[in-house]
């Protein structure tokens, strides 16, 4: 489910933001590059109101920014590695170094849950989140991911 959402265009290894609010102006971007800048404004208003929730830092150096929007007609992802975000608290103070941002439809919760749920579960494994910790490349963390799909 996750790599047919996440083509390689969007990933990028490394990501170039320090702030918490670049990092997600940048996902944004990256999964939705050819959105007008009124859909990507909405995506990235979408992104900030679910954070001023709780902070989407999970730990174990795992962010997954997520939000919904009516500005996007289906699932936008994108991932990658980053550095230097020290703004970005997560509740066991291991600095966020994979992202993934998820940003559907306020119509369709369920597909919004579901792959919140796949990234949790994937993430809970240790050797696939060292493997993507270790990822240098875009090549290199889409194959960790399609290795872990294949399971």
């Amino acid at each position: 489910m996750l790599t047919e959402l996440l083509p390689a265009a969007h990933v990028r290894v490394p990501l170039g933001s320090h702030s918490r609010h670049a990092l997600f102006r940048e996902l944004v971007e990256l999964a939705l590059p050819e959105a007008d800048p009124a859909t990507l404004e909405a995506a990235f208003q979408g992104v900030l109101a679910r954070e001023t929730i709780a902070s989407t830092a999970i730990g174990d150096g795992l962010a997954v920014p997520h939000g919904r929007t009516n500005a996007v007609g289906h699932i936008c992802v994108a991932a990658g590695m980053v550095e230097g975000v020290e703004d970005y608290a997560s509740p066991d103070g291991v600095p966020v170094r994979v992202c993934f941002l998820v940003v559907t439809p306020e119509t369709d919760a369920a597909t919004h849950l579901k792959l919140l749920s796949r990234l949790a579960r994937l993430m809970r494994n240790d050797a696939l989140r060292d493997a993507l910790l270790s990822a240098r490349d875009v090549e290199s963390f889409i194959a960790v991911l399609a290795r872990a799909e294949a399971r």
